[in-house]
């Protein structure tokens, strides 16, 4: 449903974005060239509901309406950010009380480390506490990959993917529904982003809180048992989560710890990112996504060999986090040496990463004309 709707929705919000101004304009750390339209988040909030709506005809989806007004919240609070601005004080603290909100009246919280540590239930109050850190977590890190065309959602569609088959396989079809119409949704903005002229747009804030408050929906789930509301949790969720999320999250926290290390502010932008490195070394955009969904997927069945194994929950855990180190952090501090140690070895690695990305280039222009063709040149014209 979301790739019939999305090919009609986009060129609509896009005119409505350069109609407004609602442009991202580029500066000395943004990679673009040209300013492009921020509506992504309104274009994911629409197509989702839409398709919620029409799939609520056939299968009930009623339980999902905390999360979605919760979604419509940070929506609405990301296109503020992209409108006027908001201080980063003003950002955490509405993200505080919306992850609050969905904690006490939506279902959603850590309220079990499902055996990590020796630890089953925890109090209410350090419910709360992990449930807080873990959704701050999660949006941030969104917002964090979100710098290069279509990485964000990209691995958004990858979680997308796995938690909707973990929600179906625990019988609980209302959010694995949503899971799978939130993969057609990025899947379709994934290809605008990453191929279309004409109609390329970015989340902007408004999309990547809705992306991360979505996987925060994924992976948060409170307890449940099967014939009363939702799951029966696996013991090895916790390491699982983990390596699902593990670009984002290993990202993350390099890159915190390194401006931290720099005695600059963890909230000040600046190009340390993995995709950074990657994309200066010569890779396209879309080259520079595929490699890190690669790296993601490498820790995920690594997990997985582990889970297979019989390892314990703590040992899977400190597995996850090595492997996160190494196949996460391990590429930018590679790219970074060599382009220190040794320039001439890393100008011919540019030069070998840039032939590669020109033969994805290839694709991209095939799919770019499907997108940018007289169909949707007819409807542009149409609308003005």
């Amino acid at each position: 449903m979301p790739l019939v709707l999305m090919p009609v929705v986009i060129p609509m919000v896009t005119l409505m974005a350069n109609r407004k101004r609602m442009m991202d304009a580029p500066n000395g750390r943004k990679l673009q060239k040209r300013p492009i339209p921020v509506m992504g988040g309104t274009v994911m909030v629409l197509a989702l509901c839409i398709t919620l709506v029409i799939m609520n005809l056939f299968y009930s989806v009623n339980d999902m309406m905390p999360a979605i007004c919760v979604m419509v919240i940070f929506y609405i609070f990301g296109m503020l950010d992209d409108m006027i601005g908001l201080s980063w004080q003003m950002k955490l603290m509405l993200q505080v009380l919306s992850i609050a909100l969905v904690y006490f009246g939506g279902d959603y919280g850590v309220n079990s480390l499902y055996g990590l540590f020796g630890i089953e239930e925890t109090p209410w109050w350090l419910a709360l506490l992990l449930t807080l850190f873990t959704g701050l977590l999660l949006l941030n890190a969104v917002n964090f990959v979100d710098g290069i065309d279509g990485l964000a959602s990209a691995l958004g569609i990858v979680c997308g993917l796995v938690m909707g088959y973990w929600n179906a396989r625990h019988s609980f079809m209302s959010e694995a529904i949503m899971s799978f119409a939130m993969v057609g949704v990025l899947a379709a903005f994934f290809a605008y982003n990453v191929c279309s002229k004409r109609y390329k747009m970015y989340m902007g804030d408004s999309g990547s809180l809705v992306l991360g408050f979505f996987i925060f929906t994924c992976v948060c789930p409170n307890d449940y048992i099967i014939g009363q509301k939702i799951y029966v949790i696996d013991s090895y969720f916790v390491s699982f989560t983990l390596s699902l999320l593990s670009a984002m999250i290993f990202d993350l926290v390099r890159v915190v710890l390194g401006r931290l290390f720099r005695g600059k502010s963890p909230f000040l932008p600046d190009r340390t990112h993995l995709h950074h490195a990657l994309v200066d070394s010569g890779m396209s955009h879309f080259v520079t996504t595929l490699v890190i969904v690669v790296l993601n997927i490498v820790v995920q069945i690594i997990w997985y060999y582990t889970a297979a194994a019989g390892m314990n929950i703590d040992m899977q855990y400190f597995v996850i986090i090595i492997s996160g180190v190494v196949f996460i952090w391990g590429p930018y501090f590679y790219l970074k040496y060599i382009e220190r140690s040794f320039p001439h070895h890393y100008y011919k690695l540019m030069k070998r990463n840039q032939i590669v990305s020109s033969w994805f280039d290839k694709i991209g222009n095939v799919v770019r004309i499907v997108l940018d063709g007289r169909r949707s040149r007819s409807i542009t014209h149409r609308i003005e």
